[in-house]
């Protein structure tokens, strides 16, 4: 496992996220993130927005990184199904 402090849960229940977990996650202020019990665990992750994932994928998949079993599909059409809600 990671990075760990202690902290302490005030009476909202709320917990501060150690900023250099914050920053090494790049979580920044007003940001949102997932929270689940997993295992007796509370599990802290960043939320990544639909936008964000559309951009860091922008490129991945073309003609030349399909595998030669796929499919065929035009990469402009799955771009079509995952973003046309998108600005």
């Amino acid at each position: 496992m990671g990075a760990s402090d202690e902290r302490r849960v005030d009476e909202k229940g709320r917990v501060t996220i150690p900023q250099s977990i914050r920053e090494s996650l790049q979580i920044g202020p007003g940001e949102t993130v997932e929270i689940e019990r997993a295992d007796g665990h509370i599990v802290i992750r960043p939320r990544i927005s639909r936008a964000s994932f559309v951009e860091t994928m922008d490129g991945c998949i073309n003609d030349e990184t399909r595998a030669e079993d796929a499919s065929p599909r035009d990469p402009l059409e799955m771009k079509t199904d995952w973003t046309s809600d998108l600005p």
